[in-house]
């Protein structure tokens, strides 16, 4: 790992080939330089080296792209396309992403530093959602509605589901391609029309979508591409009045200013924000399967999911023995070089990720928690690596509180149920949860009670996509994968009809 620079001989000659030249914007079907010559620098988070260049779109390139949007989603041939056509493109996109696998994810694990392995999962999953959503087009229907008034008449009434229209799409860079799918194939399913906006950190695999929608046959303006800052692009593309609707998945600080901004135009905002995730661990649980689904609950792409367990809440009998057994877990993680299979935690990030992941552990240590930390795996080199810890610490510690980002987990114990219920609610985040117990009466007791939009049982199994993914409170609104995410792309239209 002391190599100073990024060596491309690891990788497809496909991916040496897409960082030797400047990433360019996808607007209507056409592949700009964007109006501004400046450019964003792509950093190798395994070695902090630059390995490329963005675009930097500008307001203007943002309104080029929301024009080519809104010249597809005016288009009845787009809007109004037969539903087996649109089941048909979908599946086209599906098998043109499932034949690119294995370039995609070198892309996603050499821009966030996720292990090779996991990004191959990950792309896999999202095939699976465009074939899922390909489903739908047959299926999104209106209904006809019973009308008698007071003074008599015939009347009919139906309802029709029509795409709400332009769709600006602010994703994030921990799982940039699977987000990105997430956002595209229920447009794709109800005929809306897409600009998305990747972040700087992470945004050739969403380049890439673009060059693959292409080949899929997606018509020219269905989907745009722009790169560039959340404070130039980003920010553009919220307050652009042909936008109808902003979905967006970040940070909460961020997300809440999205909405402000939207409302300005009152547009329909999605958010799917941050989250601090609690585990519970009850006494009889069975810890040969819990110790392992909780280290990989929080461990996981080096803690960079926002569905992280990032708050574990242990029952006082088996305290000790969890978080000896979660220590040990961490400590025989292997860190390393992403492409490497042997890797189980590559780099997070960035510089910037790093330092603040270690501020906070830092910041524990000062309040007095005890740190399980396996410092000794990190491996040299200037790459962004964080050494994996597990954190004794009380409920008002800063850890426990704010959303960490990285392999860290905060324990706490808890005696009795009705503490741990409290325990897991008092948080701004609503996200996820996670219950282990093998008493199925406890479960059903404990679960309704927890503020989460999922609560999961026993295990961690990944996304699935036909079950809605969000949060409440500080964790956002609206769904994304199953049914519920095509309602955020729909509006409903009544007609009524007075027969006589």
């Amino acid at each position: 790992m002391a190599a100073a620079e990024t060596d491309f001989g690891r990788y497809m000659p496909e991916t040496a080939a897409i960082y030797s030249k400047p990433g360019k914007l996808l607007i209507g079907g056409e592949w700009y330089s964007g109006t501004s010559s400046a450019r964003l620098p792509i950093i190798d988070p395994a070695f902090g080296c630059e390995i490329g260049q963005l675009a930097a779109a500008s307001a203007e390139d943002v309104g080029q792209a929301v024009a080519a949007a809104k010249l597809r989603a005016d288009d009845e041939t787009w809007s109004r396309m037969a539903p087996g056509s649109r089941e048909a493109l979908i599946g086209n996109l599906a098998d043109v992403v499932e034949r690119n696998v294995d370039l995609i994810a070198e892309l996603e694990s050499l821009e966030v530093g996720m292990p090779i392995g996991v990004a191959k999962f990950l792309v896999g999953l999202s095939v699976q959602s465009l074939r899922y959503m390909a489903g739908w087009p047959s299926k999104i229907e209106g209904r006809s509605i019973p009308v008698g008034y007071p003074m008599g008449g015939e009347h009919f009434a139906c309802t029709y589901r029509e795409p709400i229209g332009v769709v600006g799409a602010i994703i994030p860079w921990n799982v940039p391609f699977m987000i990105a799918i997430w956002k595209l194939a229920p447009i794709l399913a109800t005929g809306c029309t897409l600009v998305l906006k990747p972040s700087e950190e992470a945004s050739q695999t969403s380049l890439l979508l673009g060059r693959l929608a292409q080949e899929a046959g997606v018509p020219d303006g269905v989907l745009n591409v722009v790169t560039g800052t959340g404070f130039e692009a980003g920010e553009a593309l919220v307050r652009h009045p042909d936008v109808s609707k902003i979905v967006f998945t970040g940070s909460t600080v961020t997300g809440r200013a999205v909405a402000r901004l939207a409302a300005d135009t009152t547009k329909k905002t999605s958010l799917e924000l941050g989250g601090k995730s609690a585990q519970v661990i009850f006494g009889n649980a069975d810890l040969d399967v819990t110790i392992p689904a909780v280290a990989g609950s929080i461990f996981l792409n080096s803690g960079q999911t926002c569905v992280a367990g990032s708050r574990l809440y242990i029952q006082r009998k088996i305290y000790d023995q969890v978080v000896e057994g979660l220590s040990a877990a961490a400590k025989g993680l292997s860190l390393g070089h992403p492409m490497d299979p042997t890797t189980q935690l590559g780099p997070v990030i960035s510089a910037r990720q790093r330092q603040r992941i270690e501020s906070y552990v830092q910041g524990a240590k000062d309040q007095g928690a005890t740190i399980h930390s396996a410092e000794e795996a990190v491996p040299g080199g200037d790459g962004f690596f964080v050494a994996p810890a597990v954190v004794e610490a009380r409920q008002d510690m800063t850890i426990v509180r704010e959303e960490v980002f990285g392999p860290i987990l905060a324990a706490i114990p808890f005696d009795e149920p009705e503490e741990a219920i409290a325990l897991a609610n008092d948080s701004e985040y609503g996200l996820s949860a996670y219950l282990y117990s093998q008493d199925i009466s406890e479960v059903l007791a404990v679960a309704p009670r927890i503020r989460a939009g999922r609560v999961l049982v026993n295990g961690t199994p990944p996304p699935y996509p036909s079950i809605p993914e969000g949060g409440c409170k500080a964790s956002g609104y609206g769904r994304d994968q199953g049914p519920e995410s095509l309602d955020g792309y729909l509006e409903t239209k009544v007609m009524l009809i007075t027969v006589k």
